[in-house]
C-alpha cells in the first residue's frame, strides 16, 4: 500500500518534468532551391517513374503526378533540389498544364 501511494505522489512530478509539444523538428530547417525541368517518361513502374531529361535520367514517385504518366510522355515537373539541411534531397511535383 505505501508503494502504491509513493508511485501515485510520483506521477505528477514525472509528468511535469516531460517536455510540452512534440519536440524540435527532425533534420532541422532546410532550404531548397526550386527549378523546372522537362523530362520523358521512359519506364513506368508501381512506385517510381523513370524519366530522361537534360541532365540525365531521374526518378519520380508515382505518388507525386495526378495520374501515372505513360511512357513517351513528356512533362515538365518542379523540382526542389535540398541547398541546407537534412531533408528530402529532392522533391518533385507536376506542374499545371501538362496533359492528364
Amino acid at each position: 500500500m505505501r508503494n502504491c501511494m509513493s508511485i501515485a505522489m510520483l506521477v505528477p512530478i514525472v509528468a511535469a518534468c516531460s517536455p510540452a509539444g512534440p519536440g524540435p523538428i527532425a533534420g532541422g530547417p532546410c532550404k531548397y532551391e526550386t527549378s523546372m525541368i522537362t523530362g520523358t517518361v521512359t519506364e513506368v513502374g508501381d512506385d517510381n517513374v523513370l524519366m530522361m531529361g537534360e541532365d540525365g535520367e531521374f526518378r519520380v514517385q508515382v505518388a507525386d503526378f495526378r495520374n501515372p504518366p505513360a511512357v513517351g510522355d513528356t512533362l515538365t515537373l518542379q523540382r526542389q533540389l535540398i541547398t541546407e539541411g537534412t531533408c528530402t534531397p529532392e522533391i518533385y511535383a507536376e506542374t499545371v498544364g501538362n496533359p492528364d
